[in-house]
């Protein structure tokens, strides 16, 4: 049985290592051909992970002793932190030591290091940060969520292009549905750069190439009206914490209105399975890693303040990507697309 070899950046963030540990030892509970190199500090790690013993098993430690915080700035950590758990975290990947990499810490030196040991897809020119969102009739892609603030009519093509090849292998649909998220549906609202990329993605959808359908509002993300949502990294970084805090409150709400009275907990308690379910899908502590899209290998982004649940959230997707080869079907894909862009 082949091994799927996960390496894990441990330090930088305020995820708790007993998090990770917790979290990683229930995802290989489900799939038990994992392997785990975890970056950290040794001594720590070799501690805790002592209350795990099956998962002592196929996880090697590394001992790191330096870390990139969340205010580092890339540019400056870029040459000076090469011993750092992140930088020999993505190293792994590089030499193929490791199948993906999976980080809790600052979103940009991640982008920083995976793109210059790892690089991206020959086709791609920036690669962008999707996440799968829930909706009303399932899931859904949606990219960027923070790599590129810039807004560009070029990225944003990519981004469909890569939203679109993700799609279709995870949700198994031939050709995914494709909106682009704008201040309006009418064709001339959004800036200029919204524009050209809305004229070129229904040249690609006339050739058959891509599924797009045109605009879409901030309202319609969760109705499910398409499998693809497209945006700038600015734009889906704000909709993304935005969500975050809207579920949030709605657990919040709901958790008072069901302790306001006697009557309320009775209800409550008939009720319980389907609310958690319930709950549990709109959880943002489980759905919050971001898949850095358009590299040569996975790289995948978890919250600085994840939980257990999301720690075997990502890694149980990371798991599915590698066991379905998503990252060469995707080169495949790409390669197919661009070479009818004439790109």
């Amino acid at each position: 049985m082949k091994k799927y070899k996960l390496s894990i950046d441990m330090l930088g963030s305020e995820t708790k290592v007993h998090e990770v540990l917790r979290g990683i030892d229930q995802s290989l509970k489900r799939n038990i051909n994992y392997k785990f190199f975890l970056f950290g500090n040794e001594k720590l790690l070799k501690k805790e992970i002592d209350k795990y013993k099956e998962l002592i098993k196929h996880t090697d430690i590394i001992n790191c002793t330096e870390s990139i915080g969340m205010n580092d700035k890339p540019a400056e950590i870029i040459k000076s932190k090469k011993n750092s758990s992140m930088f020999l975290t993505i190293e792994s990947v590089r030499n193929k030591i490791s199948d993906a990499a999976l980080s809790f810490g600052n979103t940009g030196a991640l982008m920083s290091y995976s793109l210059l040991e790892i690089k991206t897809l020959s086709e791609i020119k920036r690669p962008s940060i999707a996440s799968i969102w829930p909706n009303l009739k399932g899931e859904s892609i949606v990219l960027d969520l923070g790599a590129n603030t810039k807004l560009d009519a070029r990225y944003l093509i990519d981004n469909a292009i890569l939203g679109s090849s993700l799609a279709s292998i995870l949700f198994k649909i031939e050709k995914p549905s494709i909106g682009l998220l704008n201040v309006g549906k009418e064709h001339n609202k959004g800036k200029e750069e919204i524009k050209t990329a809305s004229e070129k993605l229904k040249e690609l959808s006339k050739s058959l190439t891509l599924n797009y359908q045109g605009y879409l509002e901030g309202n319609d993300i969760s109705t499910g009206v398409m499998n693809v949502i497209v945006c700038d990294g600015f734009t889906g970084n704000v909709s993304l914490k935005t969500a975050e805090g809207t579920a949030k409150l709605f657990q919040s709400h709901l958790k008072d209105a069901f302790s306001s009275s006697i009557f309320s907990k009775i209800g409550y308690f008939f009720s319980s399975i389907a609310l958690n379910s319930v709950k549990e899908r709109l959880d943002p502590r489980v759905h919050n890693c971001g898949i850095l899209m358009g590299l040569n290998s996975l790289v995948v982004k978890c919250h600085g303040q994840s939980e257990y649940r999301g720690v075997s959230y990502a890694t149980d997707i990371i798991y599915s990507l590698l066991y379905n080869n998503v990252n060469e079907k995707i080169k495949s894909y790409v390669s197919e697309i661009q070479e009818k862009l004439g790109k």
